[in-house]
């Protein structure tokens, strides 16, 4: 995404093109009446997750119908921040130059005040944009490449079973009934209460805009965030010339009705703070808006021929800034995932698929939930309550107290949050030890010197991404690994490591494995084993490695 290395705000593109495609209006279609048409998949939702699944599964020859409620188009979003890792998959997706006409700010320095009440000043490799037009490139690129749009529409209910849905979609020219064997949620984050989600402790935001020309000629145009006593803020430059603020706080701990008092709220947390000081008073473009931003996984996310994308699967604590990256990667995972159980030809490989996505969803919310509870861990003020709160991560059901004890055994939902939980608890155990083996550096590899497998070294069978489908291959499994590995530089790891089970020299080693990979990368390979403890030192004649 060549924009993205921009340090300009780039110009807006021509006005977007009609997004909903009048087929209703053939052969003299009524108004109000019934339609019926077929699909491959039903994508509801136009924001990044809908739109990244919706591309991917139109590459791999999926007939796609893609659906957004919203009235207002191109519509105002605040999840503008731009990870570095969005550039890898626009490039994958083929998509940069559909976002060429973009507007993005890249390269601004960010102030932070976080582990210290001293502001340091750090560079910053994101990017910020303006989310409507990189929804609104996305869409007509979807369009352009055969996807069906249907703006404004909202789904009203889905009724048949997995591999046979029958959706019904309403329109304003009427009802369209459309029949495909699965339907993607991609619809975010919803108001309603829902049981089968596991949550984080509660956090809300309050957001507002200050106006380019209350800022000044010479205004502070860096990124800034700033751990206050009881939340965190964090302000950035737009596209449009607006300086976006946002206050982070948990309503649960507060007396002051938020809800009723929100622009008191935000202009007191300005006033607190040492890099917002200087906009307490300054006017805002409208009032303030609030929205929950606690975040949470669904323990259903995957039923089968019905599956959930982005904020729908889970949401992420807003100061990772990386939402909108995780739901674009997490539904390319997806789409592999329903790729393969749409076209799979048993139920084990159906099987596989969806092992595949829910070991995706509870690695990506796993890994999100500890890395955030530690970075909350380092603010300044992290003794008191609102920090104390939020730097474990814990999940709670939306479920009653008691209700997995009194829901019967055969119960699906309790079933499937009991074994969420349970998947989460362990992803943060193993993150909890993988580390350095020992606070001191690794000795060298031995070139001279045999090694082989250690004994807690596993070979286990998991589900992986292979071009356009999943299949079972087998990994290497150690304690000192986050997550078994497959493959490495892009080569099968296993086949090449069977000489391990027992002892060898790391140079002939090398040789044998000169005709998978250069010499260089089966060094950094065989160094790589050495610094994770997974290769120790061995003897010739010693009995093989259990390995298996």
């Amino acid at each position: 995404m060549a924009a993205l290395c921009d340090r300009r705000a780039r110009p807006a593109g021509a006005p977007c093109a009609r997004l909903v495609r009048r087929s209703a209006r053939d052969a003299g279609r009524r108004r109000g009446r019934r339609v019926n048409r077929a699909f491959d998949m039903v994508v509801v939702g136009a924001g990044p997750a809908g739109l990244c699944a919706a591309l991917r599964l139109n590459q791999l020859g999926h007939r796609i119908l893609l659906v957004e409620r919203s009235r207002l188009w191109p519509r105002p979003q605040i999840g503008e921040a731009l990870t570095p890792g969005v550039r890898n998959i626009i490039d994958f997706l083929d998509a940069n130059d559909a976002l060429e006409t973009v507007p993005i700010l890249a390269g601004k320095p960010t102030r932070l005040r976080w582990t210290s009440e001293a502001i340091e000043t750090v560079a910053h490799d994101g990017a910020v944009v303006d989310r409507a037009a990189f929804d609104a490139a996305l869409v007509r690129l979807a369009q352009a490449r055969g996807v069906a749009v249907l703006r404004p529409a909202s789904l009203v209910r889905v009724d048949g079973r997995p591999g046979g849905w029958r959706a019904q979609i309403a329109t304003s020219d009427g009802l369209l009934q459309v029949d495909a064997p699965a339907v993607l949620d991609a619809q975010g984050r919803q108001s309603r209460r829902e049981p089968q989600r596991l949550r984080a402790p509660r956090l809300s935001t309050l957001w507002a805009e200050i106006p380019a020309s209350a800022q000044g000629p010479g205004a502070d145009r860096a990124t800034r965030v700033d751990a206050l006593p009881d939340g965190w803020m964090w302000g950035a430059a737009l596209p449009s010339g607006r300086y976006r603020i946002m206050f982070t706080f948990d309503p649960s701990m507060r007396d002051d009705a938020p809800a009723r008092e929100p622009e008191m709220l935000l202009r007191r947390a300005c006033a607190r703070s040492a890099l917002f000081e200087d906009m307490a008073g300054l006017p805002w473009c409208n009032a303030p808006n609030m929205c929950a931003s606690t975040p949470y996984v669904d323990a259903l996310a995957w039923q089968e021929g019905r599956i959930k994308l982005g904020d729908a699967a889970f949401a992420l604590d807003p100061i990772s800034s990386s939402g909108v990256e995780k739901a674009m990667r997490f539904s390319l995972q997806a789409a592999i995932a329903l790729n393969t159980w749409c076209r799979a030809s048993n139920t084990m490989e159906q099987a596989l698929a969806r092992r595949f996505y829910e070991s995706r969803l509870v690695e990506s919310a796993a890994r999100h939930f500890a890395w955030s509870a530690g970075y909350y861990r380092q603010a300044w003020c992290g003794e008191l309550p609102f920090w104390r709160g939020h730097s474990t991560p814990t999940l709670t059901s939306g479920l009653a107290p008691d209700a997995l004890a009194r829901r019967a055994p055969d119960d699906t939902l309790a079933a499937r949050v009991a074994e969420l939980t349970l998947a989460l608890q362990a992803e943060w155990a193993q993150i909890a030890v993988v580390r350095s083996p020992s606070g001191d550096f690794a000795p060298r590899l031995p070139m001279h010197g045999p090694i082989r497998f250690a004994r807690d070294a596993e070979i286990v069978v998991v589900p992986c991404a292979t071009d356009d489908r999943v299949i079972a291959h087998p990994a290497l499994q150690h304690p000192n690994l986050d997550r078994p590995v497959a493959f490495w530089d892009g080569v099968a790891l296993v086949p090449l490591l069977g000489a391990l089970t027992r002892a060898a020299l790391p140079l002939e080693l090398i040789g044998s494995l000169g005709g998978s990979m250069e010499p260089a990368s089966a060094r950094r390979l065989l160094e790589w084993l050495w610094s994770k403890r997974i290769v120790e030192p061995a003897a010739f004649g010693a009995n093989a490695c259990p390995i298996s």
